[in-house]
């Protein structure tokens, strides 16, 4: 594992992360699943989270056994009206919605003259730093239209870590859901939990909440 002092850019998740927009995320794939006569649950939300439309309504489909029942256009046309839903709620997301101790911590890495990218599962990463006025801090974000796998795979940190020309060993990722913190380490990046660590025990470093995100705490935090 790479030294503290060797680290040089920062990979973000979105939902959960620099913003809650996930609730928005979660009521929307609720409001498809009960529609579908399919129980919520909170473990349902955590199988979904950091995954892609597609990936995210396969679990939902597969908890209620209906995973054979719908071709693939007609889970197109689930995942569009799981879209639809999100995007009226999310014309309501402004500043207000980044989680608390965000902003400082970018405004440290910058100061201290770290790159920054955006490496969300959602297509819709990019509105969502518009909305949150982020972007100053965030002019890349990785198009995961443009990759062949979404997390679980390495694909989005490799991609993450490409663009703002470093190598992997060279950068933290940080996430709050179990596929997310799988994707950082196997690509080879030093990952951040951000949550419960019996749920994210497989992070390098855990933190309970984002305000615990300071330079200082990674420092003391890494591993031995």
């Amino acid at each position: 594992m790479s030294e503290f002092n060797n680290i040089k850019g920062v990979l973000f998740d979105l939902n959960g992360i620099v913003t809650d927009s996930w609730r928005y995320h979660s009521q929307s794939w609720r409001e498809v699943a009960e529609s579908l006569g399919i129980t919520w649950s909170a473990e349902l939300e955590e199988a979904i989270k950091g995954r892609d439309r597609i990936d995210s309504l396969n679990e939902i489909l597969k908890v209620g056994g209906q995973l054979n029942q719908f071709s693939d256009a007609e889970k197109e046309q689930l995942a569009d009206k799981k879209n639809a839903i999100y995007q009226n709620m999310l014309d309501k997301m402004n500043p207000d919605d980044i989680l608390p101790g965000i902003h400082n911590f970018l405004a440290e890495l910058k100061q201290n003259h770290y790159q920054m990218i955006i490496d969300s599962a959602s297509a819709n990463a990019p509105k969502e730093i518009k909305k949150l006025d982020l972007e100053d801090y965030f002019p890349l974000i990785v198009d995961i239209t443009k990759l062949k796998h979404n997390k679980p795979a390495p694909d989005v940190f490799l991609k993450a870590a490409e663009m703002i020309h470093l190598k992997p060993e060279e950068c933290i990722g940080i996430d709050d859901g179990v596929v997310g913190v799988e994707s950082i380490n196997a690509a080879h990046v030093v990952s951040i939990g951000v949550g419960d660590p019996k749920v994210l025990h497989e992070a390098d470093i855990n933190f309970t909440s984002t305000k615990k995100l300071t330079l200082e705490n990674i420092r003391q935090a890494w591993p031995k």
